[in-house]
C-alpha cells in the first residue's frame, strides 16, 4: 500500500468519509491519542499542532493531505516507531503552490486564446481590454467565492460543495454543465492539434505522408493524450503545466517583437479602439446590443477554471484563504497579459482579416514580409509547436472534471479503480470520433460559454457566496458583501447566458466578417 492510499484509509477510519474536518484540532488529538492508546497528546510533536491549530482560528482551508499525514505519525506512534517532526512541511507546501498555480494558469490557458485577436478586431482595442478585465474580475470573485464555501463546508469537490448549499438538483445541473464543457473543449482542443499537425493547403507541421487527419489525431490520442489522462494527481502535471503556460507566453513575446517589427517598417496594421460603425456591433439596436454580449461568452470559456480549483486544492497539505486567492490573482494576471499581447499585438501585424483562429494567420507567408524566409519558418514552427504542447496539457486538467461529473451523474459515487480508466478510455474515444465529424470550433465556444460556462464559472459561485453561512467571527459587512457579489455572479451570468443563445439562434455569426 502506498502512502496516499495509507492516509487515504486513516482519514477514514478516523473521522470518517464525509470529508469534513475538526474544528477544534487540541479535542481531536486528544481524542485520537486516546482512541490510540497513547498516554498524553502532548507527546505529538508541537510542529504538527501548530499549523493546525493557526489554521483553524484564522478561518483557513485545511486540505485532505494534512490530516492523514497527521493520522500517519499517530499510527506510526502506536507501532513503536519514532515520531519526528515534519522538518520539511513548509517546503512542501511551497511547492505544492506552485504547483497548484501553474496548473490553476494553464487551465484557462487554452483554445478560447485562438478567438481573442478576431474579437480585438471586431470589437476594438478599448472594448476588449474592458471585457478582459470584467471577466477576469468575475472570475476572481467566483474563485474566491467557491475556495470560501470550501473552507467553511470542509468540502473540497465542486460539486460537492454545490449539492451541500444547494441541493441535489444543483449538483445534478452543474455535473450536466461540467460534461459540456470538459467534452466541448476536448473536442474543440483535438481539432486544433489536427489543425496544427495536419492543416490545410500543406499549412501543418506534418506531410501528407504523415497521413489523413483522422489517422494523426488517432496516433497523438494513443501515444500522447492517453498517458497525460491516466494522472490521477493534478500535482504531478505541474512541470507540463509551466510548460504549457511558458510556451504561451513565449508566443505573447513573439507576437510583440512581430508587432514592433512591423511597426518600424511601417508595415503595421491600422487598429480600431472600438467597433466600427459599418459592423453588426453600431447602429442596430438590439441586434448590436445582443452581438457585443454575445462575444462575453468566447472570453469567458478562456476563463473558466473552477473546477480545476477544487482539483488542485484536493493536492495541497493546508492552505489558507488569502493563500488561494493569491495563486487565484497570479494565475489570473499570467492570462489575462497574455490574451491581451497576442490578442492586441496580432491584431496590429495581421489587420482586420486576422483569422478566426489566429494560428491560421500565423503562417509562412504572412511572416515573411516582416521576417527572412528561414526566420519565418521557424517562427511558424515554435508558435504551432508551443501552442500544441500548450493543449496537451489541457487535456489531463479537463479530463479529471469530465470523467468524476459524468460518474457522479450516473451513480453517485466516488470515481475510482478500474471504472476510473474504462471511463476515461472511452470519454477520450468519444472525444476523438466527435473530433472528425465537426468541423467549426466557433459556434461550440459561443454555445458552451452561454450554457455550460455560466453555470459553472458565474451562477454556482454566486449562489455559494449568496448560501455559505457566516461565522460569528465574521463581520456583518463583510457577509452582506458576499452576498451582493453573488447576486451580482447570478445576473451577469444569466444575461451573458441569454444574449449568447439568442446570438446563437437569431443572428448572423460576427466573426465572419472582415
Amino acid at each position: 500500500m502506498d502512502a496516499a492510499t495509507e492516509n487515504l484509509s486513516l482519514l477514514r477510519m478516523y473521522i470518517g468519509p464525509r470529508n469534513r474536518f475538526p474544528l477544534k484540532l487540541s479535542t481531536w488529538l486528544q481524542q485520537q491519542s486516546s482512541a490510540l492508546r497513547i498516554e498524553r497528546a502532548t507527546s505529538i510533536p508541537k510542529a504538527w499542532e501548530e499549523p493546525a491549530v493557526l489554521a483553524r482560528k484564522q478561518g483557513q482551508l485545511c486540505m485532505n493531505l494534512f490530516y492523514p499525514a497527521l493520522l500517519l505519525q499517530l499510527h506510526h506512534h502506536v507501532q513503536g516507531k519514532e515520531v519526528t517532526a515534519p522538518v520539511s512541511l513548509h517546503e512542501q507546501h511551497a511547492q505544492s503552490l506552485r504547483a497548484a498555480g501553474a496548473n490553476l494558469a494553464k487551465a484557462m490557458l487554452g483554445v478560447g486564446l485562438l478567438a481573442l485577436p478576431k474579437v480585438t478586431s471586431l470589437l476594438g482595442i478599448g472594448t476588449t481590454l474592458i471585457f478582459l478585465a470584467f471577466i477576469a474580475f468575475l472570475t476572481y470573485l467566483s474563485l474566491h467565492y467557491c475556495t470560501v464555501a470550501s473552507s467553511r463546508t470542509g468540502i473540497v469537490h465542486y460539486s460537492d460543495v454545490v449539492r451541500d448549499q444547494t441541493g441535489l438538483f444543483g449538483q445534478t445541473l452543474l455535473d450536466l454543465s461540467l460534461i459540456i464543457n470538459g467534452a466541448g473543449v476536448l473536442i474543440i482542443a483535438l481539432i486544433v492539434i489536427g489543425d496544427i499537425l495536419v492543416g490545410s493547403d500543406g499549412q501543418g507541421l506534418l506531410s501528407p505522408a504523415c497521413g489523413d487527419r483522422s489517422t494523426v489525431l488517432a496516433v497523438v490520442t494513443v501515444v500522447l493524450i492517453a498517458p497525460l489522462v491516466s494522472v490521477t494527481r493534478l500535482q504531478t502535471l505541474a512541470g507540463a503545466s509551466v510548460l504549457g503556460v511558458a510556451a504561451i507566453v513565449g508566443w505573447s513575446l513573439l507576437t510583440l517583437l512581430l508587432f514592433i517589427i512591423a511597426g518600424t517598417n511601417d508595415q503595421l496594421h491600422h487598429m480600431a479602439w472600438w467597433p466600427s460603425r459599418k459592423s453588426k456591433f453600431v447602429g442596430h439596436g438590439f441586434e448590436s446590443a445582443v452581438q457585443v454580449i454575445a462575444t462575453l461568452p468566447v472570453i469567458l470559456v478562456a476563463f473558466i477554471c473552477q473546477m480545476s480549483l477544487q482539483g488542485v486544492l484536493r493536492d495541497l497539505q493546508y492552505v489558507r484563504d488569502r493563500q488561494v486567492d493569491k495563486i487565484s490573482s497570479t494565475a489570473l494576471m499570467i492570462t489575462v497579459i497574455s490574451y491581451a499581447a497576442i490578442g492586441i499585438f496580432s491584431y496590429g501585424v495581421f489587420g482586420k482579416n486576422v483569422s478566426p483562429d489566429v494560428l491560421q494567420s500565423f503562417t509562412v507567408d504572412a511572416l515573411e514580409p516582416l521576417l527572412s524566409q528561414k526566420v519565418a519558418q521557424a517562427a511558424f514552427v515554435a508558435v504551432r509547436l508551443g501552442f500544441l504542447i500548450s493543449l496537451l496539457g489541457t487535456f489531463p486538467l479537463q479530463m479529471t472534471p469530465l470523467r468524476d461529473a459524468l460518474w457522479k451523474l450516473l451513480f453517485r459515487q466516488e470515481l475510482r479503480g478500474p471504472g476510473l480508466w474504462l471511463v476515461t478510455y472511452l470519454l477520450l474515444a468519444g472525444v476523438l470520433m466527435a473530433a472528425a465529424w465537426i468541423e467549426s470550433i466557433w459556434e461550440p465556444l459561443v454555445l458552451i460559454g452561454s450554457t455550460a460556462g455560466v453555470l459553472i464559472a458565474l451562477i454556482f459561485p454566486g449562489l455559494l457566496a449568496i448560501q455559505t453561512p457566516e461565522l460569528l467571527t465574521e463581520p456583518l459587512g463583510a457577509h452582506r458583501w458576499r452576498q451582493v457579489g453573488g447576486v451580482v455572479l447570478v445576473f451577469v451570468g444569466l444575461v451573458i447566458g441569454v444574449f449568447g443563445l439568442i446570438r446563437v439562434f437569431a443572428f448572423r455569426d460576427p466573426f465572419g466578417e472582415g
